[in-house]
C-alpha cells in the first residue's frame, strides 16, 4: 500500500514527467524513434516510482524543475 504523501509526490513527479514530454514532441531535433523511446523511458521511471523512497521522489522532481526551461 502507498502512503498518501508517496501518491501526491508521484502524482507531481508525473506532472513533470509530462512537461518533459511535451518538450520532446515539440523538439524537432529528435527523430521519430529517439521520441518515442525517450519517452517510453519517462514512462518506465514513472512506473517503477512505487520503489523509491519518498526523498529520491522529491530529489528527481528537483532535478526535473531545474531541467525545464521555464
Amino acid at each position: 500500500m502507498i502512503s498518501k504523501q508517496k501518491r501526491n509526490l508521484i502524482n507531481e513527479f508525473s506532472f513533470w514527467i509530462i512537461q518533459e514530454i511535451d518538450e520532446i514532441n515539440d523538439n524537432n531535433k529528435y527523430t521519430a524513434i529517439e521520441k518515442k523511446t525517450n519517452i517510453k523511458i519517462l514512462i518506465n521511471i514513472i512506473t517503477s516510482c512505487r520503489d523509491y523512497t519518498n526523498k529520491q521522489i522529491k530529489e528527481l522532481i528537483k532535478e526535473l524543475k531545474f531541467q525545464l526551461p521555464f
